[in-house]
């Protein structure tokens, strides 16, 4: 029985006592002592700063001590409670810092290429409208020199016409004169004194 019993002790002892074998990180404490032994009974044998990576090699199920093992070769027990599986806030905080700066020169160099991007779309603008406006005046007088060009089209075919109707008028003034004085010629030869014809007395 008694031997059942050691068995059992051996065995729960070696599962208590289990190697982990993980990668872990001191907490966000100043730093941690570390211990001897699986308690704070046990001497302190050092410390280890905030951010340390650390192997686990064994854990203590009765006492929530870690067997712990650093890069200098440091071995010693700790708290689990003082682990853990993520880099501390102390530490990520420069590598945030970091990232949140680059994203910050991201935002000012897209934010500037945006405003450099507006203002050349404006002048592309204003130019265009410059043009536009430049195109209706160009065009309001090409309509006004077309409708003067009309006008005096107009103008100029009235012209001819009545002069058209002058000539036309002249030549029918004219050949009325001539048959005018032609009928009073005609009409007064027969009433003009005739020559009496010598007559010879040879």
């Amino acid at each position: 029985m008694n031997k059942i019993k050691i068995l059992f002790a051996t065995l729960f002892l070696t599962l208590s006592m289990n190697s982990f074998a993980e990668v872990r990180y001191i907490s966000d404490d100043v730093f941690i002592y570390l211990h001897s032994g699986p308690g704070l009974d046990y001497r302190i044998t050092g410390t280890l700063k905030v951010g340390t990576e650390v192997n686990t090699l064994k854990y203590d199920e009765k006492t929530k001590f870690m067997q712990v093992k650093a890069s200098t070769g440091r071995t010693g027990w700790m708290k689990v409670s003082e682990l853990q599986k993520t880099l501390p806030a102390k530490n990520l905080l420069p590598t945030v810092q970091a990232q949140l700066k680059v994203a910050n020169d991201k935002l000012t160099t897209i934010a500037e290429e945006n405003t450099a991007s507006l203002v050349e779309k404006e002048q592309i603008f204003q130019e265009q409208t410059t043009l536009v406006d430049n195109l209706n005046q160009e065009k309001s007088l090409l309509q006004k020199e077309i409708l003067d060009l009309k006008a005096r089209n107009l103008e100029l075919d009235l012209l001819q016409e009545t002069k058209e109707s002058r000539i036309q008028m002249q030549w029918l003034l004219n050949g009325g004169g001539v048959l005018f004085f032609g009928l009073i010629i005609g009409l007064l030869i027969p009433f003009l004194p005739r020559r009496k014809k010598r007559t010879d007395n040879w």
